[in-house]
């Protein structure tokens, strides 16, 4: 039967799990800034320039 780890490696387990759940919210974070300053630009743009009808 397989042996668990002991309680230093799964306090340590949780550590890097929870630093890596950190880092994944700050990257997350980041690109809903980045998506919503430029859905803003491109929306400002298409506004300002309406797209011409090929008639």
């Amino acid at each position: 039967m397989k042996q668990l780890p002991d309680e230093k490696t799964l306090l340590e387990l949780l550590e890097l799990a929870k630093d890596a759940e950190k880092k994944a919210k700050e990257l997350c974070d980041l690109a809903t800034e980045i998506d919503e300053k430029w859905r803003v630009r491109l929306e400002e743009r298409s506004v300002a320039r309406p797209v011409k009808s090929g008639n």
